[in-house]
């Protein structure tokens, strides 16, 4: 018996670390980067792609995030969508402001990072790193999990 109760809890264990692994979050000074997740390549040739993730600031004074990084690809942007007379442009960003206790979602049709010059096609399964700079809370590594094409979150 006691023998049974120590295999149930090291089984127990595992799996809590297994599903404590495949979180995708990361955190510094405040700042909390959650749900990151890019959307796999459409094609073999594609040479762009986008992330997306939520940003909260667990902080008393605001902050920025200024600058993105990774090698998955030559240049990682900050973008947005704007609508103007019925069309759809994509526009550069310096900066994103996260108020103090305030949350950020960057997502599909909104605000995003941009990554042209991908080295190699983004395919479902995969992960990349991105480094994200804030002007206060410093640098933070981010795992992002590729999904689907058409992916709407982390799969």
């Amino acid at each position: 018996m006691r023998r049974l109760v120590l295999e149930l809890a090291a089984a127990i264990s595992l799996t809590v670390a297994a599903a404590v692994s495949f979180v995708t979050a990361a955190q510094a000074n405040g700042m909390m980067v959650t749900g990151a997740f890019a959307r796999a390549s459409a094609t073999p040739a594609a040479k762009a792609g986008a992330v997306y993730f939520t940003i909260r600031n667990d902080g008393d004074v605001a902050d920025k995030l200024t600058a993105v990084q990774t090698d998955a690809a030559q240049m990682a942007m900050l973008h947005e969508n704007v609508e103007e007379n019925g069309v759809v442009s994509m526009r550069h960003l310096e900066a994103i402001t996260i108020a103090p206790k305030e949350t950020v979602a960057l997502g599909p049709r909104k605000t995003h990072v941009m990554l042209t010059g991908l080295k190699a096609p983004l395919k479902k399964g995969e992960r990349l790193t991105l480094t994200l700079t804030f002007e206060k809370a410093g640098t933070i590594l981010v795992d992002v999990p590729v999904g689907g094409v058409a992916a709407d979150g982390p799969e």
